[in-house]
């Protein structure tokens, strides 16, 4: 498959209604981090919001999808680095 994205960083915000993770991800060689909304597939976003907490560090493999000239980032699989569960 050609359309893959894999983005690994901090969970900034978890939007149970809309399906989407803020993910934080740090620029390199930089102070500042840029906040990427993902939103994922519906049978994930159950396992997403039972195990991840704001902070937690995950991977995310994603598709790119436009629709009505809007860039959407689709998660299609969630890896858990640091659930931050302690």
């Amino acid at each position: 498959m050609l359309n893959q994205v894999i983005l690994v960083g901090r969970v900034n915000k978890l939007d149970k209604l809309a399906g989407i993770v803020t993910i934080d991800i740090k620029r390199q060689n930089c102070k500042e981090s840029d906040l990427i909304p993902v939103s994922i597939v519906e049978g994930l976003m159950d396992n997403v919001l039972e195990y991840l907490k704001e902070g937690a560090t995950i991977g995310v493999k994603a598709s790119l999808n436009i629709d009505n000239n809007i860039l959407r980032i689709v998660g299609d699989k969630v890896t858990f680095i640091n659930t931050k569960n302690e």
